[in-house]
């Protein structure tokens, strides 16, 4: 048996959901402010060679990344934690206790840094033909295009018109990034708070996203802005969906 462990937490709490083999048997260990909460699961099914070989079998991958889920956001309801990431096994509740112990003094701070807060995701979708369209009046390269086509022959601006098309191309990544970085300053400014930005790069081609990590009591505060940033954009074919609150993963890491 080995222990698949959710979290580190403050306070030795045991959650009231289901766990990861479908059980509701949850246990701690360590001590003074700082435990891992676990289950108790067999080493044949949860060993890295057992997972490699169900890395197809995506129905069982995501019952066990919505179980995982389930009981980290449970958890934060009642207690500061680090969220681990799925499949995070330890071969016992002494060697999980030896990895606090050795550990104590980042994942004290972490904790404490991590206290009264919780993560929510601002994702900045983008209208392809109406944020395309709002490119010439951000560019100042494609407004000088613009106003060449305006006042040129008909055969200057089908030509003029064919590179004002390739330039919006070229120019539509970064000022997607300048839209993202705009709304992040905008958190920064109203919040300070600490954020995370992803790109579509860095989200595989998917929309860019801004991770907050936020105060309880400071969260109307983000429906606000929210608001207000929507108005500012919805006429750059610029929509801003808000999702959360999740366990701190973004901001655990270090």
């Amino acid at each position: 048996m080995v222990l698949y462990v959710y979290a580190i937490t403050r306070d030795a709490i045991t959650p009231e959901c289901e766990a990861i083999d479908q059980s509701h048997r949850f246990d701690t260990a360590g001590h003074d402010g700082l435990f891992g909460v676990y289950t108790t699961v067999p080493d044949e099914e949860f060993s890295q060679e057992a997972v490699d070989s169900r890395v197809g079998d995506l129905e069982w991958l995501g019952a066990i990344g919505y179980r995982h889920q389930n009981v980290a956001a449970a958890l934060m309801k009642s207690t500061a934690l680090i969220p681990l990431r799925a499949f995070t096994l330890f071969s016992s509740p002494e060697a999980l206790d030896r990895f606090l112990h050795d550990n104590r003094e980042l994942l004290t701070k972490t904790l404490e840094r991590l206290a009264g807060k919780r993560e929510w995701t601002l994702r900045v979708e983008f209208d392809p033909e109406r944020f395309s369209e709002a490119l010439t009046n951000r560019v100042d390269s494609l407004r000088d295009l613009a106003a060449q086509i305006e006042s040129a022959n008909p055969g200057r601006a089908f030509l003029l018109r064919k590179k004002l098309d390739e330039e919006k191309k070229r120019a539509s990544r970064d000022a997607e990034q300048q839209v993202v970085g705009e709304i992040e300053s905008a958190v920064l400014e109203k919040l300070a708070c600490e954020t995370v930005a992803e790109s579509r790069l860095d989200r595989d081609g998917a929309f860019p996203q801004i991770n907050v990590l936020l105060n309880r009591d400071e969260e109307s505060l983000l429906q606000e802005l929210l608001d207000t940033l929507s108005a500012k954009y919805d006429a750059e074919g610029v929509t801003l969906a808000l999702t959360g609150p999740w366990p701190p993963y973004t901001f655990a890491n270090g």
